[in-house]
Order: structure tokens, then sequence, then C-alpha cells
């Protein structure tokens, strides 16, 4: 089924649950038959990870195979990410036989109960004859609507039958809402008379292939355009109506326009509490298109709503011939994109923007992009230049450290004709480290850059702004010797936990590098991307450094902290 269904690629690991799988899987290719590729991960959280990443690099399903028990429990970490993202994947568990369902049975867990609140749709397969079907069902529902995980749990004796007959589907599914013109052409008139204008574009510009046609919306109706984090790419850096990513820790003009705007046009995105917060939606005209019905007056109460497709309501605008004009308002803007990205001072130690940029610089602006959760993420969202949809890979609703590693291999997959660099943190590199085992076993060319400050860096920033500076909890450095009484933020103290140099010496053709100078940093970067193969680069960052601009939990945009 898999391989009828279009699939190149499994993300997955082994266990008991699964081994029938496995099983078939070696037979075919022993008979020189098509299947699917299987990657091994070397962590059933790599595997979901390495999926999202093939996911959202592709547009096509990420399809992660594991066993029961342990392995579906530790999946649950990647499916609840692709839920909040909206990202079409499926996951693939074992099960014990069906006749032990609830004996609590060695590595039985009720896998259906357990990701029912955070999949679109999932499955428990009992009976042979509803495999077939199950699977063509969820391979669809992951890309149908607003995409979304969708989890098959099978039960091994049901991978040992023999399928002599097949079930007919017993499931219904919503119908898609019909287009509205009325209300579309009430959403482009209000754009038109509108004085200052804002597009807010989200991740469902990307799901719907609908980058394009943005961007010449915002040239026939001269709106700007803020590109939420999962968005980023849908608009080029240099375009005059791309003001970057709005929210908490979004670009100067984005978030200046979102707060001087009289009307706000959200288009598939979510009015989640990083962009929409406090006192966002004042004054102002809010209109939403989105695919998903759940979505409109959800947290922010809209005047103009449309359920559809952003493909079918920028297709339609495009069609209806309209333009606009908002010259003053794009004056305003022209003068705030002079902060984006906003500059930064440079000091004895390497400034992490500067990484970014000359990474950025140095590929393009045309390589995927992918990171773990925390400064480095912001830092690589508001310096890397991008220019085209899907270059962008990041763990946005969730925020889950350690998706960097194992989402950059799916990524390589996806599209291993650019090169696919990693921006980490040490510490959210450090939590799925395992998988630079899949990195070189698979000869994946990866460029890792990993900023080190020796901290967790984004709650040492919160600490230091909200919390009185301790730094009992986030000091990546702190061992059993260290003064107990220890808060300082010391450039000096650099004790390295673990030597990421030294695993050159633990995975074999992964070569390491260290800068520590800014004087040596472009040539170092340069050497590193020149590289054949896998390259992790150790740079030493200024600890003290910040994200900057920041508007803390429970302010609004006019208490933008910009320095």
């Amino acid at each position: 089924m898999l391989t009828d269904l279009g699939v190149d690629y499994i993300f997955g690991h082994t266990g008991g649950a699964v081994i029938p799988i496995h099983v078939e899987i070696n037979k075919r290719l022993r008979r020189g038959a098509r299947v699917p590729k299987f990657i091994l991960c070397r962590q059933e959280g790599g595997v979901g990870h390495a999926a999202e990443g093939y996911a959202r690099v592709s547009g096509r399903v990420g399809v992660a195979l594991v066993t029961s028990g342990p392995g579906a429990t530790n999946l649950a970490t990647p499916i609840a990410d692709a839920h909040k993202d909206s990202l079409p994947t499926l996951f693939i568990t074992g099960q014990v036989p069906s006749g032990a369902i609830g004996s609590d049975a060695f590595q039985e867990v009720d896998t259906v109960g357990m990701t029912r609140p955070i999949s679109k749709h999932n499955y428990l397969v009992k009976d042979v004859g509803d495999l077939e079907w199950v699977l063509r069902e969820a391979y669809a529902l992951a890309t149908r609507g607003r995409p979304g995980p969708v989890v098959v749990d099978i039960c091994k004796d049901v991978q040992l039958a023999l399928a002599d007959r097949s079930n007919a589907s017993r499931t219904r599914h919503r119908e898609p809402v019909a287009f509205d013109p009325v209300r579309a052409d009430a959403i482009l008139d209000a754009i038109a008379r509108a004085e200052r204008p804002v597009v807010k574009a989200g991740g469902g510009v990307i799901h719907a292939n609908a980058a394009q046609a943005l961007r010449r919306f915002a040239e026939l109706f001269d709106v700007p355009v803020t590109t939420t984090f999962n968005a980023l790419g849908a608009m080029a850096f240099d375009a005059p109506h791309n003001l970057g990513m709005p929210g908490m820790h979004g670009t100067i003009p984005a978030n200046y326009a979102l707060r001087d705007a009289d009307l706000i046009l959200s288009l598939g995105g979510r009015f989640d509490d990083r962009v929409a917060v406090r006192g966002f939606a004042e004054g102002k005209r809010i209109a939403h298109v989105d695919i998903d019905p759940s979505e409109i007056d959800k947290t922010i109460a809209t005047d103009l709503y449309l359920v559809a497709g952003l493909d079918e309501f920028l297709a339609h605008a495009l069609a209806s011939r309209r333009t606009a004009s908002h010259a003053d308002w794009m004056a305003s803007v022209a003068t705030w994109r002079g902060q984006m990205p906003k500059p930064y001072e440079r000091c004895e130690y390497i400034k992490p923007q500067e990484v970014v940029e000359i990474v950025s610089e140095l590929t393009a602006g045309d390589a995927t992009v992918v990171t773990g959760v925390g400064q480095h993420q912001m830092w690589a969202a508001q310096y890397y230049r991008f220019q085209r949809p899907r270059q962008w890979v990041s763990s946005g609703g969730l925020g889950t450290m350690g998706f960097g590693l194992p989402a950059a291999v799916g990524s390589w997959f996806a599209d291993p004709s650019r090169p696919v660099v990693l921006f980490d943190g040490d510490g959210s590199f450090q939590m799925n480290i395992q998988e630079l085992g899949t990195v070189v076993a698979n000869r994946i060319p990866l460029k890792m850059f990993v900023l080190n400050n020796s901290f967790l860096g984004m709650v040492r920033q919160w600490e230091d702004m909200m919390d009185g500076g301790h730094h009992y909890e986030t000091c990546m450095a702190r061992t059993a010797d260290c003064d107990p009484d220890c808060t300082e933020l010391d450039q000096g103290c650099r004790r390295q936990i673990p030597n990421l140099t030294g695993l050159k010496y633990v995975y074999p053709r992964l070569k390491t590098m260290r800068i520590k100078d800014p004087a040596e940093l472009r040539e170092g970067i340069a050497a590193a991307l020149a590289e054949p193969g896998p390259v992790l680069v150790d740079v030493w960052i200024d600890k003290a450094e910040n994200v900057i601009p920041m508007v803390r939990p429970g302010h609004s945009l006019e208490q933008m902290i910009e320095s």
C-alpha cells in the first residue's frame, strides 16, 4: 500500500511489534521490487522529527514507522509537534496482537487513546481486511484540508495475516466548504479601502503552495506582508512588501505595521499568543481566511472571514483584476524596513547574528535552514535572508528542543539538491544528539552550526529580564564542583559538557571544528560549507547576547523592547 501511494522514504526504528513489516520490506528488496527506502534513525523521537522535516521541505506526506509501547510513546512529541504546525505526516505504530489488547501485555500501550488529542485522526487496525482502506484514507487525510498527523496502529496478528479480502471504508469525513465569492470580494474591498492594511500570512500559504500568488497579491494591492514563523520564505527577504516575522521576537517593521494598521488580513494562520499579544486587535478591523473553520473567531473576533484554501482565495483575488494603492502607508513601511534585521553591536566575542548572516551570504539565501528551539532559532529566523517557500524547517507551535538534528535528516532526503544547514544551540542539540549516527551512516552532507553559549539561552534571557538573573537551572557548564551560590554570567567559564569537537572520534566520517575568534569566523564558516561531508562547527558565541526585539508576555506591541 505504501508503495502504491508513492511513498519514497519510511523513517523508522524497529521492534518486536513491527518485525513482520520489516521482513516484508526485506523480502521485496531481495526480489528487486520497488519499496520505500527505510531510513533507520537512532530513537523514535528522531524518527518522528525526520518525517516532519521531510514533510516541510517536500510538501508530501512524511511517513514514520515504530514499534509498540515505548516506541509509540517516544513518538508522542513529534506527533504533537506535527499537529501544532499542521504537517502532513503518517505515523504507523505496531501493536500487540488483537486478542491481547487490554491484557496489559508486554509493550502494550493504548496508542489510539494517547494520540487522540494530538492527531488529526487515528485508527486501530484489528482486521487485515481493513488495512487497505485505512492506509489509503489515512494518507489522504494527512493532506486533505488543513494538513496534519494521522496515526495508524496495526496489531501484530494483522501484519501476519493473509489479505484475502478488503473491507469497505466505514468512516465519513467533513465535506469541504464551498468557496464563497461574496465573502471573498468583501475582504478585497476592505483591503482596497483601508488606509493602513497589513497581511499576516501564516503557514497555510506554504501548505497551499500559494507563495507566488501571495507575492503577486501584495504587489497588486500594494499591501505590506508579515510572514509568521511558519510562513518564512513565502515572501523573498528583499521584496519591498515583505516585513518579516511578527510577534514576540518579530522584526521591528512587522510589529510596527501591526501596531499601526487599521485592517489586518490573516491568511492561513492562527492568532497564537506569540503574535496576537495583548491589545493586538484594538482599534483595527480583522479579516481572516482559513481552510479550517474552527480557527475562525477562536481567539480573535473577526469582522470579515472566509473559509477557503489560500490557493482558492488568492486565485480569486488575482482573477478579479482589482488593484489598490497605499503609497503613504508603504512609505512608512519602507522607513521601518531599514531596521530589518535589527543592527547589532560587535564586540570581542562572536555575535550569533553574524554567524547567521555569513551563512546566509555564503549560501546565497538558498539553503534549507533547519533549527532546534531556543535563542539560535530566533536569530536564524531574523537574520537569514529567506528567498523561497519550504526552506525553513523549525518547530513552531510546540517549540520542541531536539527537533533540529533529526528534522535536518528528513529535510535532506526531501531535497538533496540544495545545501542543508542546521543552526542549533548547545542545549537543544544534545536532546537528539544520537541522530549523528543517522547522519554519518547515510553520508548526509549536513552542515551543523552549534551556537554555543554554555546556557539554555532563551530561559537564561527570561531569567535575566524577569526573574532576577538566577542561573541555577540554565548553566550548561555547571558541575557538582561549582560554587552552589554561583549565578554569574561568566564569559570566561567555558567548561564543555560535552566537548563537541570530540564527536569526530565517536562518529566516523564526521568532521568537527571550533571557532572562538571573531576574526576567524568568516573563514571558518566558508571552510565548513566547502566540506563534502557532514561537519559540526562549535561556535563560541557571546554568552550575554539576548534576542531582540522582544515583546514580553502580557505586554503589547507598543511595549516592544528594541535594545
